[in-house]
């Protein structure tokens, strides 16, 4: 709109210069080299602008020439640019579909087209990925790392690479420069705090973890428990060196954290007893009883409370349970309790009631020895060790991630390095504990008394010793070796 303006005022001017010279007639005389030349000042102006228009259109001209070659080479380099593009983006959707030939094909064709190695690199390296050539892959993330612009993407692709062989000191050494250049990369932290947590270096992780929760890359519940399992960790590795006070101060974080983690409540709990401060510690116990009842708590409860008689034994677990009788674990320990202690009516009492809830082989096994310790009842023991084979398994630690059980809380599954998998749950298969000496001249006989116990011996079947006066007849009690 603009320079249409432009253009009507022009015109408009010179039709108004046109009608002026009209109105204005008048002579021009010119003398050179003995002639002498006269015109009207129309006529000489008309001419004036008529040069002027020739002069511009050969400067024009010869501009044009000039550039040419210029002109010809920007066309036939946009050219190209053009068609590398279109390879690059052909490349990368063969990638996507897995088409091994055809992206190595365009990924040459791009790096020929194409003189920009932060583009061509990179679907050099996923094409040879693609095919299997690891080193191949390797070379070309090394030079991306090695270019200022493409070093971010150089580190990914070789700490992929480092992660895949297990080759974790070098993944840890690439996550942190990684972290360096882009600490607010949400996977960046992600990644650096699970290997300085795989590595045991949880001071490191607590940090990498702390600017992640700073910077809101981590929110809610997760980050929460993430800090209290770093903590506890810590609070673990400090009192496995002896640093009782350290070890207290971080488990007291951690259960402040995380009051319903019962490892950190325990471990707290116990460091408390051997700091002889036993009001803290029975008041911490006493809460985490109440939070999360878990044997963990009970086995600390039971340890700063020190006793080779039962009846005080028994009388420390009515303590911890005195609030929460109605609940299975307070239950079953009431039932363990009052059975060592001779207490024989007060553990029936309990473990009928588990039976008329959701009870777990334990109690079945728990009843078996009652029957035994009480009227010596060896049918009815075994009886019962019958019903425990049928009966769900007991809880334990169990890893989310490959279902591996432990019997105590881990940061990191030993079987598959998952963080932070394990869960207190029935683990799945049988719930059977069977009766056997584990040596290898009895494995026979070991499957037959599980067949009589109406299970099938195999990986999922958990193995105890009983006493030699529940045993199956056909089985002879051995010492374990």
């Amino acid at each position: 709109m603009l320079r249409a303006l432009l253009i009507f005022i022009g015109l408009a001017a010179l039709g108004v210069a046109g009608a002026w010279l009209a109105d204005h007639p008048g002579q021009i005389a010119v003398q050179w080299g003995g002639r002498q030349i006269e015109t009207s000042t129309a006529v000489a102006v008309t001419a004036l602008l008529v040069l002027i228009i020739i002069v511009a259109a050969m400067y024009r001209f010869w501009r044009w020439v000039a550039s040419s070659p210029m002109a010809l080479s920007s066309m036939r380099s946009e050219g190209r640019r053009r068609k590398g593009y279109q390879s690059l983006s052909s490349g990368l959707v063969a990638v996507a579909a897995g088409d091994v030939g055809q992206a190595k094909k365009l990924a040459q064709r791009t790096a020929e087209l194409l003189d920009d190695p932060s583009l061509t690199l990179l679907l050099s390296a996923q094409a040879a990925q693609l095919d299997g050539d690891e080193a191949g892959a390797r070379a070309y993330f090394q030079a991306m790392r090695e270019r200022p612009e493409t070093e971010f993407l150089g580190l990914r692709g070789l700490l992929v690479q480092a992660t895949r062989a297990g080759d974790q000191a070098e993944a840890l050494s690439l996550a942190r420069r990684a972290f360096a250049l882009r600490p607010d990369t949400p996977w960046v932290g992600q990644e650096l705090f699970s290997l300085e947590a795989a590595a045991g270096d949880w001071a490191a992780a607590q940090k990498t973890l702390a600017h992640t929760v700073k910077r809101k890359l981590l929110v809610g519940v997760e980050a929460t428990r993430r800090q209290a399992i770093v903590l506890f960790a810590q609070a673990q590795a400090a009192a496995d060196r002896g640093e009782s006070k350290q070890a207290l101060e971080l488990a007291r974080k951690a259960h402040a954290q995380l009051p319903e983690f019962s490892p950190a409540t325990a471990l707290a709990g116990r460091l408390h007893g051997a700091a002889s401060d036993l009001r803290k510690a029975r008041r911490l116990l006493l809460d985490g009883w109440r939070k999360a009842a878990h044997p963990d708590i009970l086995a600390a409860w039971l340890d700063i409370h020190p006793s080779d008689d039962p009846e005080k034994r028994l009388d420390a677990v009515q303590t911890l349970i005195v609030q929460h009788e109605g609940d299975d674990e307070s239950r079953m320990a009431l039932a363990k309790a009052a059975l060592d202690a001779g207490e024989f009516d007060t553990a029936r009492t309990q473990l009928t009631a588990l039976m008329d809830g959701t009870p777990t082989a334990r109690v079945a096994r728990l009843f078996s020895d009652l029957e035994d310790a009480d009227d010596g009842d060896v049918a009815a023991a075994r009886q019962w060790l019958r019903e425990a084979a049928r009966l769900p398994s007991d809880d334990t630690w169990v890893c989310q991630s490959c279902g591996w059980q432990s019997g105590a809380w881990q940061p990191h599954c030993p079987d598959c390095g998952s963080f932070d998998a394990f869960v207190w749950r029935q683990p799945a298969g049988a719930g059977a504990v069977l009766a056997y000496s584990p040596d290898a001249d009895e494995v026979e006989a070991a499957v037959e008394a599980a067949t009589e116990a109406g299970v099938e011996a195999g990986a999922d079947a958990k193995i105890e010793i009983l006493p030699p006066s529940i045993l199956p007849p056909d089985v002879e009690p051995r010492s374990k070796a």
